[in-house]
């Protein structure tokens, strides 16, 4: 995609101006939730990533971060992958793992982000500010979360040819913090035949074996559910409707539920009707690198939707189906709808925080809530249609 290079600069530069406003908490904290103060701390810039260090850190002296982990500033314990405890942490190099590794990876991910928008377009630099500035993106920044890292890892695996390396790189976030193990199936990006199957068979085999060697550290984790589970004002996933204590007053928990799986039911497989005649995926190709994220994009932002209570970082993947829509726009009113949806979410991002934590009032975030069942029924029933579309083509080489 082609754009002016002293755009992408200047874009560059602004985005560093998201920093300054971020960090010094002068416009963020009407829009994000801040984890707590004290004289203690502070200051509590990177706190996901800080979780992690501090895990590292406390298992170096002896303690079985899984159950305690009293390094950290919060107390928390670790619910991540073992693989994080490999880190070759030490006092040296804390200010390169608390500081200038995470500013590293934020600026990465923002500059990847601008090099995948047309400036020349207003559209789009229109959802690029959108994006950056919504809660889920300014979350993910300033506590950087892990995600970000998995971001730009999907990112890199549709760029990648090899499954050698594709292997490699999803075998590494798996075990870092499970959900990804959903794409693996990148590795039948290329076709479904008898050399991708074995390399599909060699990953799974391997991420089973280091999980059942590493299965006492797991079951720990598991333990620590509660730990991992946001509550309704920061929750992404099917259950988030029915969680809204002002609806809780109102109807049941159980009726809430079946509301919100009966509309994305219904708008599923309305959507799948409407992709029989539209040409939103008449041309989609597994060679073309925009097919390939929204794919995977859609793949993590479907089932981790659906594995009950995750946080809003998960929301920074629907950028990655962003490339292949805005390409459909013109010829696909199913792009059109999907889009709208989209920006009418990220519009609603900021006022959705502000009533929550300003004003304690849901009504936004209510709204959120159904607008990320339609989205999410919609993309279903997308990767849905590109499945049957691909068995019908299927041949074992």
């Amino acid at each position: 995609m082609k754009s002016n290079f002293k755009i992408h600069i200047l874009v560059f530069f602004l985005s560093i101006a998201v920093f300054l406003l971020i960090y010094p908490h002068i416009f963020y904290k009407y829009f994000v939730l801040q984890m707590p103060f004290s004289d203690q701390v502070p200051q509590s810039y990177f706190a996901d990533w800080t979780a992690l260090i501090s895990a590292a850190k406390c298992n170096l002296l002896g303690y079985d971060v899984f159950m305690e982990n009293p390094c950290d500033s919060w107390n928390r314990k670790h619910v991540y992958g073992t693989i994080f405890l490999l880190l070759p942490y030490s006092d040296n190099l804390s200010d390169f793992y608390s500081f200038y590794l995470p500013i590293f990876f934020n600026l990465l991910f923002l500059y990847v982000v601008i090099s995948h928008i047309n400036f020349y377009k207003i559209e789009q630099v229109i959802i690029y500010i959108l994006f950056i500035f919504s809660s889920a993106t300014l979350l993910a920044i300033e506590r950087f979360n892990f995600d970000v890292i998995i971001f730009l890892t999907l990112l890199l695996i549709c760029y990648l040819r090899s499954n050698i390396f594709k292997l490699i790189f999803i075998t590494i976030i798996t075990l870092a913090k499970f959900y990804p193990i959903i794409t693996s199936i990148s590795l039948f990006f290329r076709g479904f035949n008898k050399k991708n199957i074995l390399y599909f068979i060699a990953f799974l085999s391997l991420v089973s074996l280091i999980f059942f060697l590493d299965r006492d550290n797991l079951a720990k984790v598991f333990s620590n559910v509660s730990q991992m589970e946001a509550d309704h004002h920061l929750a992404f996933g099917i259950m988030h409707f029915a969680n809204f204590p002002s609806l809780n007053d109102q109807f049941p928990f159980e009726h809430l539920l079946i509301f919100s799986i009966s509309l994305m039911s219904i708008v599923y497989f309305f959507s799948y009707l409407v992709l029989k005649k539209d040409k939103f995926l008449s041309n989609f190709n597994f060679e073309i690198y925009s097919d390939r994220l929204f794919f995977i994009g859609g793949v993590v932002c479907v089932s981790t939707y659906l594995l009950l209570s995750n946080y809003i970082y998960r929301e920074i993947f629907i950028f990655l189906t962003l490339p292949y829509l805005l390409k459909t726009i013109n010829q696909s009113h199913f792009a059109k709808i999907t889009i709208l949806l989209i920006v009418t979410k990220l519009v609603l991002s900021p006022f959705t925080f502000y009533y929550i934590y300003s004003l304690n009032n849901d009504t936004f975030n209510i709204i959120k809530s159904l607008l990320d069942n339609l989205i999410m029924s919609i993309m279903l029933a997308s990767l849905v249609n590109v499945f049957f579309t691909r068995l019908k083509k299927l041949k074992i080489n």
